[in-house]
């Protein structure tokens, strides 16, 4: 028979993890990587939007000449392109009902 002596430590005395790496929340901080102009940058983010809003507002305007140039009715493009371009219109608009439902 084998003796066992208490207490028994089966897990770390301390468990830390980090959930977000590199942002900090006295008044949100996000620092994402070296900025070639970080001035410029922040700017951006204050006056123009987030980034979210930046590439929303991409697919919104791509979205607009993919169906104004009849794309998806090239038969140039391969079933992959296609179904790429189909893709990405279903997310903007699945990105376009959330905003509704949340109005």
């Amino acid at each position: 028979m084998q003796t066992v002596y208490l207490p028994l430590q089966m897990a770390p005395s301390s468990l830390y993890q980090p959930i977000l790496p590199n942002w900090s929340f006295n008044f949100l901080n996000v620092n994402a990587g070296v900025s070639s102009n970080a001035s410029i940058e922040q700017a951006v983010l204050q006056n123009v939007g987030s980034y979210g809003k930046q590439i929303g507002h991409l697919a919104e305007a791509l979205e607009v000449v993919i169906e104004k140039l009849k794309i998806l009715d090239d038969q140039s493009l391969t079933k992959e392109q296609k179904d790429a371009l189909k893709v990405f219109l279903g997310d903007v608009a699945a990105v376009r009902q959330l905003k509704q439902e949340r109005i």
